[in-house]
């Protein structure tokens, strides 16, 4: 008897084990991720911040720096990170990055104070288990 009272507590410690571990792992994948994300979100808005207010591109894919009013790539937002540099597909990284673009300015006294476009990009991961979203929001000022 008292070997099946151990046993049952020895299970219910394993499986409480188990089941720590396993959270732990899933929560440094999903940190991975959001850092990996936010790494690409802030590479694409330095690239649209370098790129200028009137910067216009082809606007197919994410590697445009199209400046222009609206949503930006029109055609593929599909990103791919291939995770582990391995080949393996199974670990890469599947998403969408998206960029939008609003214009913007402020008077003071009835003269233009400033002009600048409002850049919002967002990078989400869409595949397997989608993943919380990152979003940056930065300011590109008109050449004056």
């Amino acid at each position: 008897m008292e070997n099946m009272v151990s046993l049952i507590v020895f299970s219910i410690a394993i499986i409480f084990l188990y089941n720590m571990l396993f959270s732990g792992r899933m929560l440094v994948e999903t940190g991975g991720e959001r850092r990996m994300a936010l790494k690409l979100a802030e590479l694409k808005v330095e690239e649209l911040r370098d790129a200028g207010y009137d910067a216009e591109g082809n606007d197919d894919d994410w590697t445009s720096v199209n400046m222009t009013v609206g949503t930006h790539p029109t055609t593929d937002t599909s990103v791919l990170i291939d995770d582990r540099g391995n080949g393996d597909a199974g670990d890469d990284l599947i998403g969408n990055m998206t960029w939008t673009v609003r214009d913007t300015s402020w008077s003071v006294g009835g003269g233009i104070y400033a002009e600048c476009k409002v850049v919002r990009v967002k990078v989400a991961w869409t595949q397997v288990h989608p993943r919380d979203e990152v979003v940056l929001v930065t300011m590109v000022p008109a050449e004056t």
